[in-house]
């Protein structure tokens, strides 16, 4: 059979027949052949009655039979088994029966009640199979299948026509069934239940529809008491409408009790309802790009219709809709989406077409046309702004930044934002913004590193919004986003000093805090990773180090009080702390364990401190902190601090002190090595160089350099000295600084070093290494700011420190590159910030220093709130030099202090003056004359007596004269600032007397290089005329040189200087060799210049130069001029024929006048705009005269 294609395996494996449709259970279940006049399959077997209803049976003892016949279907043999009831009323025979294939057999069934008056009635079934399954085994697993059922349901009852059947009691679940609406063709079902509720059995029958639209199973039986029964009903309606019947339920075989149960069923036909009365409009689209509209299908009938868009070639490539065919349930209104897409810029109208059928049943369709009208343009974005700027963002954070994108052209635009950086992230790249409108997108900016980055942001149109979207043409610019990342930074502006080390400068200060490697350290951006602010010994030991040295002084000398100014200089406020040891409570011997093998103090906070500890700074602004170390404890002393930055660099700040015990000679180094400046190779005169050494012991002490390793490094160069001390030894008094000048001459472009012991009798030995560079070429090492200052380090200190009265308006000058002969003048205002003390201030310039620096006026008084202008005045004389951080000190007073204290002064005097000439007795005259007697005796036994005897109760008086001469003031105050004069005597005549006021010491520091005129000439070829020589050499008089004198026989120095001017003179004839022939040719023709300075030389002196420079100077080494030389003895000697040295004299005075005459205007004209005199940045004042007619 499964050869023949009569039987195939279900998804269970199970054999079943063959069939082409398919079918719901429910149909087949009613469409059997028996109930219903269709039947969707033959069955396996068929049984021609499905019900037998033996009516009444008056005689028990009787036998009711009625036959049945089954019929097989299949092509083998069957065997069919009934099943009856237990009671045997109802019973077929034979029992079982095989029949042979397409062949049918009657079976008797038989009605045998036993008791009057009952209704009777069962179900049997027929279970019907393969004849060969009884021998299973030996058939394969997957033929193997369960039987048939073919269930008979019988009835009957005993009562007589003359007596009543039981009246019944039960219960319908719904006398009006409705059945849900279908279409032609379609079946509809429900059910209804009924519920025996009596003591007694029901039979119930229900009248059939001849029609055929309704159908219900089963229709004939019986409900046993307290039992239920469930009817299935069918409706399949053959015409479109309401089709209603009612059903006749006849109740234990009697008319009498009959019941109406009304079926009601709707068959529809395919409506629906479309929106905006069957028109479709979209929107203006960008050309290449989509546009969505939705549009609503409603079904207006009670069952689902199936529907599908329809429309021509030529509107398909510009329309799509989805989804394009579908079911729509009963009243649904369902949106449908339409894309549209234009080709070309044009309106365009399109035809679609909605048709709609019914499920099942007859399909019949219906058709409905659906105008589509689109438009298409050309679209493109804009931002507010092409560029955005985000400032001030801290590197590792992030801030979100809004741009505004504008769309301007009629249609939606579906467009995809791209970044080229990942420095900014987008919240969203896909995005729509409609027509004639604005979005506001959220860049998300997070830089990595610092610095100022431009990062483009384009977009580029897609086809639709969604993740299925495609390109469309080339991205296109929208906008930058420039983002400013920068991070906090905190840098020290200013420092001073007050105690043990108000002796030193502020550029001392600042090497000895080292404050240049704090501020480059604080420069540099901490990785991301190390930005964390907990405090750990891994952390600790991977931070970058900084030594602060306190300087140093004796025991028990005043504290080191050293204010730090540091200022926010970059662009955010931040927070900032210092983090001692026992503040996150680490033991002191891990934080000084980068000093091993180094024998120091442990540290506490007796001897370092720091206030305030944090604080928090805004952009801009500063603050001063205060620094303190006490001289308690002899020896070195060291303690780590932690110094943090919110979100900034961390450093370890290394605090060293040093207390040098009484009476021992102490040199303080801050560091044990030095870096000259760089020096050009090659040069004829070589500036000299400084070194400072401070004495930080309490008495004076002698040093001495140890100057072998120079000679040896002078062995291994050929010879030629590169290092040379010009100062190897001297005294430097406590307190105080030395500075020990050393000429530097390098042989070759590179780096010298050397070490060099320096000695301190009875002292320690010091070994400090000297470097050095040379370079070859000009212009290398030539910025001011480089040779003469660090880097970091501001050109010009502002005095910050808020306790300071007097402060200077830049604490540090640098004059630059010199050349000999020339002056240079700087302005510092000096202002008195108190508002109500007077001020005094005198600049201390030595007797060394005036030869070359003037400061006017060397002093002066100051009102509250007053200021005065001082002119310091550099002038470049002498031998080249290098000027590096001389210091100036000016000496303040507080005039008003200092007047209250010479008031108390002169009531301290009178009072003492009083006290001289007057004494009282406090002595009664009794004790008087005892006293006398007793001094009678006393003086009899005088010589008996010692003079240690204790006379109490009497007390000598004090003496009538004064034992300490108080004849001035200025003594007085000298005895009582003299802590010498400790005797008792002299204490109680000073009494209560204060001190008086100490003057503070202000530091100026200046900075200038000097350099020989032809030296200068050479590294500084265009600033050479912007430079007024002052003392111009002047030419002696003809006579004094004696016509047979020749180049042989000048004076070393003197032919070192003939050879520099003729090689000046030469180098600029060779510059200009185009012109120097018209030159010399119209040099004798132009009538001499008012401001004359050199005269004219005579044909011999010109036939003298000549042979000068034709003759090759001799070889020689340089040479460093005098302190003492005078510009007319480094400049050779000319003839004339007309008194020149008259004419030269006259030419430089005009000049000196004339400059003078220049400085002292200009200078005139800042005083008077300081002192508001005027507004020298106002604008000019036009002055518009009435026209003429």
């Amino acid at each position: 059979m499964e050869k023949e294609g009569n039987v195939c395996l279900d998804g269970d494996g199970i054999p079943t027949r063959q069939e082409d449709h398919q079918h719901t259970a429910m149909e087949e279940y009613f469409h059997d052949g028996y109930y219903s006049h269709l039947a969707f399959a033959v069955p396996h077997v068929s049984m021609n009655v499905r019900d037998i209803d033996f009516g009444r049976r008056i005689q028990l003892d009787s036998i009711m039979q009625k036959s049945i016949t089954l019929t097989n279907h299949t092509k083998d043999k069957i065997t069919c088994v009934w099943m009856g009831d237990t009671s045997h009323v109802f019973h077929v025979t034979p029992n079982s029966c095989d029949i042979p294939p397409l062949k049918s057999t009657s079976f008797r069934v038989t009605f045998k009640p036993t008791a009057p008056d009952q209704f009777y009635g069962a179900e049997l079934e027929c279970y019907a199979f393969y004849k060969c399954l009884t021998e299973y085994w030996q058939l394969e697993r997957e033929y193997i299948s369960p039987p048939w059922c073919l269930p008979l349901g019988t009835t009957g009852h005993t009562f007589s026509q003359q007596s009543e059947t039981f009246l019944p009691k039960l219960e319908l679940s719904s006398q009006k069934l409705q059945f849900p609406a279908v279409s032609l063709g379609e079946s509809s079902f429900t059910s209804l239940l009924l519920r025996n509720t009596g003591a007694t059995p029901i039979q119930y029958d229900f009248s059939n529809d001849n029609s055929g639209v309704f159908l219900m199973k089963p229709y004939r039986g019986i409900v046993e008491e307290g039992q239920q029964q469930v009817f299935l009903l069918h409706m399949s309606p053959t015409k479109a409408g309401r089709c209603e019947k009612v059903l006749q339920l006849r109740l234990n075989d009697d008319n009498r009790n009959t019941q109406k149960v009304v079926l009601v069923g709707y068959a529809e036909e395919a409506a629906v309802k479309l929106d905006n009365d069957g028109f479709l409009f979209f929107r203006p689209t960008c050309l290449n790009t989509f546009s969505t509209q939705q549009y609503g299908v409603r079904n207006t009938c009670r069952v689902p219709l199936r529907f599908e868009w329809m429309m021509s070639s030529d509107d398909a490539k510009l329309l799509t809709v989805s989804p394009q065919s579908g079911t729509i349930a009963p009243n649904e209104h369902q949106m449908h989406k339409w894309s549209f897409k234009p080709k070309e810029e044009s309106r365009t109208l399109m035809k679609p077409v909605l048709v709609v059928t019914t499920t099942r049943g007859r399909l019949l369709s219906k058709s409905y046309l659906v105008p589509a009208e689109g438009k298409g343009t050309l679209g493109s974005l804009r931002a507010a702004e092409s560029s955005v700027d985000c400032h001030n963002i801290l590197a590792g954070c992030m801030e979100t930044k809004n741009i505004d994108v504008f769309n301007d052209s009629d249609c939606d635009l579906h467009y995809e934002l791209h970044v080229d950086s990942d420095k900014v992230l987008l919240q969203k790249c896909r995005k729509i913004l409609r027509a004639r409108t604005i979005q506001t997108i959220e860049a998300t900016v997070q830089p990595t590193t610092c610095g100022t980055f431009t990062v483009a942001i384009s977009y580029q149109l897609l086809s639709s919004a969604d993740d299925t979207a495609v390109y469309i043409g080339e991205k296109r610019h929208l906008c930058y986003v420039v983002v400013s990342a920068v991070f906090p930074t905190l840098v020290a502006t200013d420092v001073s000093c007050h105690g043990s080390a108000s002796g030193r400068n502020k550029m001392q200060l600042w090497n000895l805090l080292n404050l240049s490697r704090f501020n480059s350290l604080m420069m540099k951006p901490l990785p991301l990773s190390s930005t964390s602010q907990k405090t750990t010994e891994s952390m600790m030991a991977s931070r970058p180090q900084v030594d602060m040295s306190f300087g140093a002084a004796p025991v028990g000398s005043e504290d080191c009080i050293i204010n730090l100014t540091i200022a926010n200089t970059g662009t955010i406020s931040t927070n900032w702390s210092f983090v001692f040891p026992s503040d996150v409570q680490l033991e002191v011997p891990y934080w000084t364990s980068s000093y091993e093998g180094e024998q120091i103090s442990t540290p506490d906070d007796s001897l370092f401190s720091v206030q305030p500890k944090q604080g928090h700074l805004e952009a801009g602004c500063s603050e001063t902190l205060t620094l303190k170390y006490s001289h308690k404890i002899a020896g070195t002393s060291r303690l780590p601090v932690l110094f943090t930055v919110r979100q900034g660099q961390q450093l370890m700040l290394n605090f060293v002190g040093v207390s040098v015990k009484q009476n021992f000679p102490y040199i303080h180094f801050a560091q044990t090595s030095h870096t000259f400046s760089p020096v050009p190779i090659g040069e004829m005169v070589y500036a000299i160089h400084s070194y400072e050494l401070f004495n930080g012991g309490g008495v004076p002490l002698k040093f001495w350099l140890d100057v072998r390793g120079l000679k040896q490094l002078c062995e291994d160069n050929f010879d030629c000295n590169i290092f040379e001390c010009l100062t190897p030894s001297g005294h430097i008094p406590s307190g105080s600084t030395v500075s020990i000048e050393w000429l530097f001459t390098p042989f070759e472009a590179k780096t010298y070093s050397v070490g060099v012991p320096i000695h301190v009798e009875g002292g320690e030995t010091t070994v400090i290494t000297f470097s050095g560079t040379g370079y070859d070429g000009v212009g290398e090492f030539s910025a001011d700011e480089e040779v003469m200052s660090p880097v970091e380090c501001r050109q010009n200190f502002a005095s910050s420190y808020n306790e300071q009265v007097l402060k200077f308006s830049k604490e540090r000058i640098i004059f630059g590159d010199l050349p000999l002969f020339c002056e240079k003048q700087q302005i510092v205002f000096v202002t008195n910030t108190s508002e109500n003390c007077c001020m005094s201030f005198k600049w201390l310039v030595s007797a060394e220093h005036s030869q070359f620096l003037t400061i006017t006026p060397a002093k002066g008084l100051l009102d509250p709130g007053a200021s005065q202008i001082c002119k310091v005045v550099f002038t470049a004389r002498g031998v080249p030099v290098l000027v590096n951080n001389l210091d100036v000190a000016c000496e303040v007073m507080d005039e008003t202090e200092r007047s209250l204290y010479d008031k108390r002064l002169d009531r301290w005097l009178a009072k003492a003056r009083r006290l001289k000439n007057e004494f009282t007795i406090t002595d009664s005259l009794d004790n008087v004359s005892k006293a006398f007697r007793r001094s009678k005796c006393c003086q009899q036994r005088n010589d008996k007596v010692p003079m240690d005897v204790d006379f109490s109760p009497y007390k000598i008086l004090p003496p009538i004269t004064s034992s300490t001469p108080l004849s001035t003031v200025k003594e007085l105050a000298r005895i009582a600032q003299d802590e010498t004069f400790a005797s008792p005597r002299v204490q109680q005549a000073l009494g209560t007397l204060s001190r008086p006021p100490v003057p503070s010491v202000l530091h100026l520091s200046i900075c200038a290089r000097v350099h020989t005129i032809d030296t200068f000439r050479k590294r500084f070829p265009d600033r050479i005329k912007k430079f007024f020589l002052k003392e111009l050499p002047c030419f002696p008089c003809a006579d004094s040189i004696t016509p047979d004198r020749s180049l042989a026989g000048l004076e070393h120095t003197d032919e070192q200087v003939l050879v520099d001017v003729l090689a000046n003179i030469l180098c600029n004839l060779l510059e200009e060799e185009e012109s120097v022939g018209e030159s010399l040719a119209q040099l004798a023709l132009e009538p001499t210049p008012y401001f004359i300075q050199l005269a004219p030389a005579t044909r011999q002196q010109e036939s003298a130069a000549a042979a000068a420079a034709t003759r090759q100077p001799e070889t020689h080494t340089s040479t460093t001029f005098p302190d003492t030389a005078k510009a007319q003895d480094l400049m050779p000697e000319e003839v004339t024929d007309h008194d020149p040295q008259k004419e030269a004299d006259e030419g430089c005075d005009d000049m000196t006048v004339v400059n003078q005459l220049l400085e002292s205007t200009l200078f005139n004209i800042i005083s008077e705009a300081f002192q508001g005199e005027f507004n020298i940045t106002a604008p000019p004042k036009l002055l518009i005269t009435k026209p003429t007619l």
